[in-house]
């Protein structure tokens, strides 16, 4: 980890909630540290000793004059707007200790949520430097650096598991320092797009969950638009359960104001340290107030009104009344209108079934169809991916996810996420209620669905798939395969 003074309590945040989320492990922090003050030494020796952990250990290193030197030079070659702070983690391979061969690198904006066993016996294959996690970014920024997205995909640095021995073998840290000088297109995050380019073909991708950016947790109709389809779904475990949570954004955890997912969890790690009274601030005082407080009415105004002008990254603001008027709209006319696939009004009545479903679903992809008379209950927790339809008079559970390309059959008949309560026989069924069951029903995508199929709570079915009509689904159906029948079972495997 490297940190200046006025990082030091977030990275106090920091090892906390590594320490309390891996008390089984024998941990050893080093702080790569230009100019930390004694008493910030002392504060961030406290967060151990407050924790009772005798299995933790903590190291400053200090830089040398050569390094600094170093360092100096390299910044007279970046925009003046970046510190060179941030590069003291290229002189990992010179300033760590010999007889470490793997180091888990972190940035202080950071906080982990469970333990971290998986990585602690992660093996290195050869000519590989580090395990990472793949980032969100834009083509122009392939284009930018010179990189082959089909022979490296780009990782975001702020976590990096890395193989020490080969970073001192090929001298790692110092070439990224010299591409740094001589390649003026790194400039979008220096370090970052240099190790990049240094460590091309030459890293292991771990599951995002060990660095869940806050990119992840995105609308799906921001998030799909930069992450592959075949990415999503380890993208979603992540957010579902992440391991290692990076505040990847602007609106810091320690900034007042803005909508920051897990922020809390930040804020409650932040309280079982020295630095449990620490007041937030606004991002750029007074300016970032009023900033926020715009936003806020350009963001909320709008959508009491059924529209949004500017929409939020994260959540999407509904109102109950805009909810119940496109119901009402939907089940008392938009329903009865002309299907889809009918030459008389059949376009146009799908634009106003689809008008009505963007406000009440939780994503609607591109070029969807919503057949006549679909029942889909309140709407909520449904998404439906790009070219995929809901046939004719189906009955949808509000608990669905959907995904790309995915053609459905009329008269298709959904369970929903609960089931009757049976398990006293002393009472009548009726009389028990009934209980939510774990989980939700998942299409993925390219599947064929025939007529009248049905369909038990909470199945899974896998890409390239085909349902047969009338087919009784009671079970997860594989990747590529032709399932139909009653109950339904697998007759042919279309990727043979």
């Amino acid at each position: 980890m490297t940190v200046s003074n006025s990082y030091v309590p977030y990275l106090g945040v920091t090892i906390t909630s590594i320490i309390e989320n891996n008390r089984h492990m024998e941990l050893s922090f080093y702080i790569i540290c230009p100019d930390l003050s004694v008493c910030n030494k002392s504060k961030l020796g406290g967060v151990i000793n407050c924790k009772s952990a005798s299995n933790v250990s903590i190291h400053f290193l200090e830089l040398k004059s050569e390094h600094r030197v170093l360092l100096e030079e390299v910044g007279k070659h970046l925009r003046s707007v970046h510190n060179t702070s941030f590069l003291l983690r290229l002189l990992s391979e010179q300033l760590l200790p010999s007889n470490l061969n793997t180091i888990l690198y972190m940035d202080v904006d950071v906080v982990v949520s469970s333990d971290l066993k998986e990585l602690d016996n992660y093996v290195f294959h050869d000519n590989i430097g580090a395990a990472v996690v793949k980032d969100v970014v834009r083509t122009t920024d392939y284009q930018r650096l010179k990189i082959n997205p089909n022979e490296h995909i780009y990782f975001n640095s702020g976590v990096m598991l890395i193989n020490l021995p080969y970073w001192r073998e090929n001298s790692i840290g110092q070439k990224c320092l010299k591409k740094l000088c001589e390649n003026t297109d790194v400039s979008f995050m220096p370090d970052q797009d240099a190790l990049n380019i240094i460590l091309k073909g030459k890293v292991d991708y771990l599951h995002p969950k060990y660095n869940c950016l806050m990119l992840f947790f995105m609308r799906d109709e921001f998030l799909k638009s930069r992450i592959q389809a075949d990415e999503l779904k380890q993208v979603k475990e992540a957010i579902e359960n992440p391991a290692i949570i990076h505040y990847v954004f602007l609106n810091k955890p320690w900034f007042k104001g803005g909508f920051l997912p897990k922020k809390e969890l930040w804020l409650n790690y932040l309280s079982l340290t020295p630095w449990a009274d620490l007041k937030l601030k606004w991002r750029n005082g007074y300016k970032g107030m009023l900033n926020h407080y715009g936003k806020q009415i350009i963001e909320n105004i709008p959508p009491f009104f059924g529209f949004e002008l500017r929409p939020n990254l994260f959540k999407k603001k509904q109102y109950n009344h805009i909810r119940f008027l496109f119901l009402l709209l939907y089940y008392g006319f938009a329903q009865w209108l002309p299907n889809f696939d009918s030459r008389l009004l059949g376009k146009f009545s799908n634009r106003i079934r689809i008008a009505c479903v963007r406000r009440l679903f939780d994503f609607v992809g591109k070029d969807v169809n919503i057949g006549r008379r679909v029942k889909f209950g309140h709407g909520k927790n449904i998404r439906i991916g790009d070219r995929s339809n809901f046939g004719a008079n189906c009955r949808v559970p509000s608990n669905i996810v959907i995904g790309d390309n995915v053609m459905m059959g009329p008269d298709c008949f959904f369970f929903g996420s609960f089931s009757h309560k049976t398990s006293d026989t002393s009472i009548p069924m009726i009389e028990q209620g009934i209980e939510l069951l774990p989980g939700h029903t998942s299409i993925h995508d390219d599947i064929w669905i025939g007529q009248e199929c049905l369909f038990m709570p909470n199945v899974e079915i896998k890409s390239h798939s085909i349902i047969g009509a009338r087919t009784i689904v009671t079970k997860n159906v594989p990747q590529g395969v032709v399932f139909a029948g009653n109950p339904g079972k697998i007759r042919k495997h279309r990727l043979d």
